[in-house]
């Protein structure tokens, strides 16, 4: 009763959900195309023949997603595959992949927009990756008895405890799920509490994920004026944690003078935040996105662009893995995984629990509690360049040893 209601008012909101597009779109938060497809008008031609459908709501799931079509087309050649998303980054990041995948915008979970969604695209199967619960969907793939998968599954204790809230609501979404393979054993014993009968751990597919890209053209202009600099590298920063690096660098400049901080904000749109505070503290920083980009006094890099990261990594000693020192649950550390760079993280990693517990366990990054223990591990890699490359080899052997692993339970999971 609870999911039919849920279908019944997702139509009413219709409008004012239309509305709310119509006023992103005027701020440059959407555009026509991605406003279109998310309420299920496509341009693109379905291709013929079988259609596996592949979802990643944002750029790391984005990136396992094209992981698993690799493997997938591998084992199904004449299968065509549908990679959808919902965010613009992860839209061109997909866009711009070599692979011969159709890319579009995840449609909003409206019940008479899914069923025309799935009319026109009519796929065969389909796969989310890791975390998205869309009550619309699941029920109407069952309906149509299309099979629904969700691999390197995992739900945080946060959306556990809010599912559980709602377990009148929940007991009648998750049984809908016909194949749950999740990333970690907390995930698996919670999909299996909220009703989800098929569940099974594996390997966490992020080892797999796709390698950044460099262009070394722009790597080659950045690294001249760099090459005397020892850099550290903070990615995927959330609010606080620049301005506590950005401290970090006054403390540790005294021991090392040639030092060179980079920070890569999470959401480039609070880039005008950390620009007011970097002016008021006065540190001296510079956009990467300025017309005449050239450094000189400055002791910072704030990173203002998209699809850059593997330049910052490559030109790195260090670097820190951010969202790990706000409660943001961390970020991927496996984005290093082809660069020579040490890595660091703090005491919020929750999203990456299992990752974290190998890396640690092996020995191949270093974990802090604080900005007063990260100072001191900086300073300690900085002095011990022995140190920052076993470190590094170890994480490198980490990555390659899972990365078969995890390939070869992927190829028996979607065979």
């Amino acid at each position: 009763m609870s999911l039919l209601i849920y279908r019944y008012l997702s139509n009413l909101f219709f409008i004012p959900i239309l509305f709310f597009f119509f006023l992103r779109f005027l701020v440059s938060k959407e555009t026509i195309s991605s406003v279109l497809e998310k309420f299920s008008i496509s341009r693109k031609k379905r291709p013929k023949g079988d259609l596996i459908w592949i979802n990643g709501v944002s750029v790391g799931e984005s990136k396992t997603g094209i992981a698993v079509a690799r493997e997938i087309k591998k084992i199904k050649p004449k299968s065509s595959i549908l990679i959808s998303t919902s965010t613009l980054s992860a839209y061109n990041l997909l866009s711009k992949s070599k692979n011969n995948f159709v890319v579009i915008f995840f449609p909003l979970d409206i019940n008479f927009l899914i069923k025309r969604f799935l009319k026109y695209w009519n796929p065969s199967s389909v796969i989310f990756i890791e975390s998205e619960i869309w009550p619309n969907i699941f029920y109407i793939l069952k309906e149509k008895s299309i099979k629904l998968s969700i691999l390197n599954a995992r739900i945080s204790n946060k959306s556990f405890i809010n599912w559980k809230r709602i377990n009148f609501f929940s007991k009648s979404v998750f049984p809908l799920i016909d194949q749950c393979y999740t990333q970690n054993n907390e995930s698996l014993k919670r999909f299996r509490e909220l009703g989800t009968k098929n569940v099974k751990r594996i390997q966490n597919l992020k080892y797999i994920s796709q390698g950044l890209e460099v262009d070394n053209v722009a790597y080659k202009k950045i690294f001249e004026q760099l090459k005397s600099k020892r850099v550290v590298t903070l990615f995927s920063s959330h609010a606080e944690e620049e301005k506590m690096f950005a401290n970090i660098f006054k403390v540790l400049s005294k021991d090392f003078s040639n030092l060179f901080f980079i920070i890569i904000p999470r959401h480039t749109s609070r880039i005008k935040k950390i620009t007011d505070q970097f002016n008021k503290d006065k540190f001296l920083f510079l956009l990467r996105n300025e017309s005449n980009f050239k450094i000189s006094n400055e002791e910072i890099l704030l990173v203002d662009t998209f699809g850059e990261l593997g330049i910052f990594f490559k030109l790195s000693e260090i670097a820190i893995v951010g969202g790990s020192f706000s409660n943001h649950g961390g970020h991927n550390p496996i984005e290093t995984k082809d660069f020579n760079c040490s890595l660091i993280f703090g005491p919020h990693m929750e999203n990456f629990e299992d990752i974290k517990a190998d890396i640690v366990k092996y020995k191949a990054g270093f974990e802090v509690e604080n900005s007063s223990q990260l100072i001191r591990m900086i300073s300690r890699l900085l002095k011990d360049k022995k140190l920052n490359r076993e470190t590094n080899r170890k994480f490198k052997t980490l990555c390659k040893s899972q990365f078969y692993k995890s390939k070869s339970i992927l190829r028996s999971v979607i065979k």
